[in-house]
């Protein structure tokens, strides 16, 4: 059959060409661009252009709780710094689930996870946006085939932005209304080598993120008094500080999906006074906190 237009309905991923990690909400990125080079050339005032290096732009993968477990563990290994290079495809795939134009990437660190802003309020379904940075992409034709299958039912339950549950210490947490979203970054060194066209890359420094958080004025004593002596009076060594968590649920917030670990925990500032008057609404104060260290464990089990 002709070449023909399709109507894009997926994207699914494939790792290694068979472990398949499941379809993802949005990919965008992974572009292969040209460097541009200018020369100057004299009197004319026309500058001579011409292609010099290769870059090899980065994927950005949105997706929800509804990947395998390969794609979680991917992500757990990179928040432990055991960071590792994956070679696999991403699949454009029609309504019918067949693969209609194929990006394969290699040797690809995930180099940001950017986790969406949590809330009670925010009813919508939650997608984390996973960023991947490649040492070379390949366009290549689809197979025309479909591509995976199906998950265990569970992985398919939606995340949602307003089921989660905050830890921080023996702070009071279950008026926590929202968490701003933030994000985990890894800078990718890249090693330009003259005698090769394509550059390596190595794992470099781990950026761990500051969050943000909005809490119920019925809870303020204890953070006041916390942020009294950490920031004001200065008792703000290794001791002071406090680990917790930020735990993603199901809708019925019965069961985990997955848990970011935070480890030495300090506070930066807390602000009582970001209210409107005459405005009816929940009085609520804002805290900024430092995170040295965050681990990302998937709970959800095969069985």
């Amino acid at each position: 059959m002709a070449d023909q237009a399709f109507t894009a309905g997926r994207f699914g991923i494939l790792l290694d060409g068979s472990e398949f990690l499941g379809f993802v909400e949005k990919v965008s990125g992974g572009v292969i661009r040209a460097g541009l080079a200018q020369h100057q050339l004299g009197p004319a005032n026309v500058s001579k252009k011409h292609i010099d290096a290769i870059a090899y732009e980065d994927f950005a993968i949105k997706a929800g709780m509804g990947m395998s477990k390969g794609f979680y563990e991917w992500i757990e290994a990179a928040f432990d710094g055991a960071h590792m290079a994956k070679n696999g495809e991403i699949h454009a795939c029609d309504f019918d689930g067949d693969s209609m134009s194929v990006r394969a990437f290699h040797d690809a660190y995930i180099s940001e996870v950017k986790i969406p802003a949590l809330g009670g309020s925010r009813r919508g379904p939650a997608c984390m946006t996973v960023k991947l940075t490649p040492r070379e992409i390949k366009y290549l034709k689809g197979t025309g085939s479909q591509i995976g299958g199906e998950l265990p039912r569970l992985r398919k339950k939606n995340w949602r932005r307003s089921n989660f549950r905050f830890e921080l210490g023996d702070l009071p947490c279950e008026r926590v209304a929202r968490i701003d979203s933030f994000t985990w970054k890894l800078a990718v060194a890249r090693d330009e080598v003259g005698e090769f066209r394509i550059p390596t890359l190595h794992p470099a420094r781990i950026e761990v993120p500051n969050l943000k958080l909005t809490i119920s004025m019925a809870d303020v004593k204890p953070w006041e008094e916390w942020h009294r002596s950490f920031v004001i009076e200065g008792n703000c060594g290794d001791e002071a500080e406090l680990d917790g968590s930020i735990t993603f649920l199901t809708p019925n917030r019965r069961k985990a999906l997955a848990r970011i670990h935070l480890r030495n925990v300090g506070i930066l500032s807390l602000d009582t006074w970001d209210e409107e008057a005459n405005k009816e609404e929940i009085a609520r104060f804002a805290v900024e906190l430092y995170v040295e260290d965050m681990k990302f464990e998937y709970l959800v089990s095969d069985a």
